[in-house]
């Protein structure tokens, strides 16, 4: 994970470590982030509650692919909600790589994200 843009905002450390844990794929680092009741959505999937929920489909995804990495071109935020965007790149089990952009938005309380919003066309992989 790399935060390359320099607008960053008072969540930058969270949403950094939050995706030095997906680039890890580390389904637990991902949950240790978020409230019990948190909402999240990657790409066109059925959105999903809870942590254990985000556990479970975070690490089934992380099974599908070999690595990942974010850089990350900004993060901005209003009141509790924080937007970042940047490019995520991805290695398939077969090695070959893929990379597309991905943009999230991030509703945060009490310094955790309660509604977590991942739009990434995931369709390559």
């Amino acid at each position: 994970m790399e935060l390359t843009g320099q607008n960053t905002s008072e969540y930058s450390p969270l949403i950094t470590s939050l995706y030095t844990a997906v680039d890890a794929l580390d389904a637990q680092g991902v949950v240790d982030h978020v409230t019990d009741d948190v909402q999240f959505q990657l790409g066109n999937f059925e959105q999903i509650s809870g942590r254990k929920a985000v556990k479970n489909s975070n690490a089934a995804f992380f099974a599908t692919i070999k690595a990942m990495h974010h850089s990350i071109s900004g993060v901005w935020s209003s009141g509790d909600t924080a937007i970042c965007d940047g490019t995520v790149h991805y290695t398939r089990l077969d090695q070959s790589e893929h990379e597309v952009p991905f943009a999230a938005h991030l509703g945060i309380r009490d310094g955790k994200i309660a509604d977590y919003r991942v739009f990434v066309d995931i369709s390559g992989l």
